[in-house]
């Protein structure tokens, strides 16, 4: 084979090879800019949806902090309306959060907010008991904008849990007893009116 042909062919090669890995090193270089892009894009999505959330959340606690309840029997009033609506706008804002984590650490508080009944048969308890799951919401949602480690459950989330669990399976036994009860009493030679007739 003619040399200057192998010089060519040597040479086309080292073409292709340098050509290929000039390729290959954009193509990481551009992936890695994506990827990078796509964090940023992330993190500042987050980081609007978290200042939107503590927010609305900081709003709850001053509204919480200056509502008056009334001191007669418990029902109705309008401060659970107002604070459920902005509880429900703050969670709109946490679910546009990326990511898991932030999601399942606020999830805990943010029911029992929800479920602020279970406190007792005092608008002044209702209103304790949601003012402090709202309080630990905004602690989490500050470490988060710190870009800091969620901090464990609060003391009173642990609590408010344990009474919530308590209240409800008391609740549930109730039930089932009004059931059993409504059962006992019914009578047995009842048949509704589509039962087919016996023989």
């Amino acid at each position: 084979m003619n040399a200057d042909i192998v010089t060519a062919l040597a040479g086309f090669g080292g073409a292709v090879v340098g050509a290929g890995a000039s390729l290959a090193g954009s193509w990481l270089t551009l992936r890695k800019q994506s990827q990078d892009a796509r964090e940023v894009r992330r993190y500042e999505i987050g980081r609007l949806a978290g200042e939107e959330a503590l927010s609305v959340l900081l709003q709850l606690r001053e509204y919480l902090e200056t509502v008056t309840v009334p001191s007669g029997p418990i029902g109705p009033d309008p401060w659970e309306d107002h604070a459920k609506t902005l509880l429900t706008k703050a969670a709109v804002a946490i679910g546009r959060i990326p990511g898991e984590a932030l999601p399942e650490r606020i999830q805990k508080p943010y029911d029992l907010a929800r479920a602020y009944r279970y406190a007792g048969p005092r608008h002044a308890l209702r209103v304790r008991w949601m003012r402090l799951m709202v309080e630990d919401m905004i602690n989490v949602l500050l470490e988060y904008l710190r870009q800091e480690g969620l901090p464990e459950l609060s003391r009173e989330v642990v609590q408010f849990q344990e009474t919530y669990d308590r209240r409800k399976e008391a609740e549930r036994r109730q039930y089932e007893r009004l059931q059993r009860e409504a059962f006992d009493d019914a009578d047995p030679d009842f048949t509704p009116d589509d039962a087919p007739l016996e023989p």
